[in-house]
């Protein structure tokens, strides 16, 4: 991938992460064009799976099916590269293209069809130490939602750890350590431990807060107001 089209990619990443929802798929669009013209494949998984993510959050913040399908169906077209061209994908763009599509499938209730593309995209990723315990924290959210709830847990919590093994300065570091806690979050509301769940969900809070995380905020005030109604019915 050009350096030139790396940068673009990371700006259409911030409009998303800033919640500028329309910038942020008008500039992977624009993105793409470019990245078909010039044949680069890995620039192009990265389009899709910051369409597809994008489009994750807008139909967790709304009750729009049309979201829904398309953060499956930009996920697929993700795959559908991965599968014709990798020889051209380097490890951690194959990864990406993997646990974006997994991320789609939970977002649709298919816990147990994303939980192999979560692991095999731990297994092939180069990534550093804090991404892998993003992918282990994932893992162990699904592997909660199929039943294995120990083990679940102990992997976010395993994941978390590895997380915060990288610079905390840095701002997807702390989006990867809030995401981790508000899945524990939710598993302590979900079993009943209201205790435990303030106390993870007001460490996840001031991280947001100081680090300006506009969406997570949104997330743990959404958790604040389950865990003061005491209600477990809540969506992993």
């Amino acid at each position: 991938m050009t350096p030139e089209l790396e940068k673009r990619l990371s700006e259409a990443g911030n409009q998303r992460e800033s919640e500028h929802f329309s910038e942020a798929i008008k500039q992977y669009t624009d993105i793409l064009f470019d990245a078909l013209s010039q044949g680069d494949y890995s620039a192009q998984i990265h389009c899709l799976c910051g369409q597809s993510l994008t489009y994750k959050i807008l139909a967790r913040h709304t009750s729009h099916a049309l979201y829904q399908k398309l953060t499956v169906e930009f996920s697929h077209q993700a795959i559908y590269i991965l599968e014709d061209h990798q020889e051209h994908i380097d490890p951690r763009t194959h990864s990406i293209a993997l646990s974006t599509h997994a991320d789609a499938l939970l977002i649709s209730s298919q816990a147990a069809e994303a939980l192999p593309f979560f692991e095999k995209s731990l297994l092939v990723t180069n990534a550093d130490v804090p991404e892998k315990g993003r992918l282990k924290a994932h893992i162990g959210k699904v592997k909660y939602l199929t039943g294995l709830h120990q083990e679940g847990k102990d992997m976010i919590i395993s994941g978390l750890e590895d997380i915060r093994t990288g610079d905390m300065n840095q701002y997807h570091i702390r989006v990867w350590e809030t995401g981790a806690l508000n899945d524990l979050t939710r598993i302590a509301l979900k079993e009943g431990d209201f205790t435990k769940a303030s106390t993870l969900n007001s460490q996840s809070v001031k991280i947001a807060t100081d680090h300006n995380l506009s969406i997570r905020l949104k997330e743990s005030e959404a958790l604040q107001k389950s865990i003061n109604n005491q209600d477990k019915n809540i969506v992993l």
